[in-house]
């Protein structure tokens, strides 16, 4: 199933990428406009669609390889927060909230 992409989610992916220097976050890899991010909580859970903690920019085959072993992304991700914040993350995933591109569009153009 293919997941729109909405105007600001192609908004949020270019402020995140450069925000972190089009830079891949696992293997270190940088190539500008090349950068995908990566949600680890899918884009369908509005409450961390938008969230910085759940996105991560990754290459091609960084993100290729975690979508093949989302395993690998748990015990990766763990590392990356901590069980702490990953907890944290994972109440945000679980509380509802309603889609608001509107206030999204206006918080990444404040940015």
């Amino acid at each position: 199933m293919k997941i729109k992409i909405r105007k600001a989610d192609s908004e949020f992916s270019r402020y995140l990428r450069a925000k972190r220097n089009w830079t891949c976050e696992r293997c270190y890899r940088r190539e500008e406009g090349g950068m995908q991010v990566s949600h680890f909580y899918g884009r369908k859970a509005e409450s961390v669609r938008f969230s910085e903690v759940n996105c991560d920019v990754l290459c091609f085959s960084c993100h290729n390889f975690f979508e093949m072993n989302p395993l690998e992304y748990v015990v990766w991700k763990t590392k990356k927060l901590g069980e702490k914040k990953l907890k944290e993350l994972t109440m945000e995933w679980a509380t509802p909230q309603k889609r608001d591109d509107k206030k999204i569009l206006l918080w990444l153009k404040n940015l």
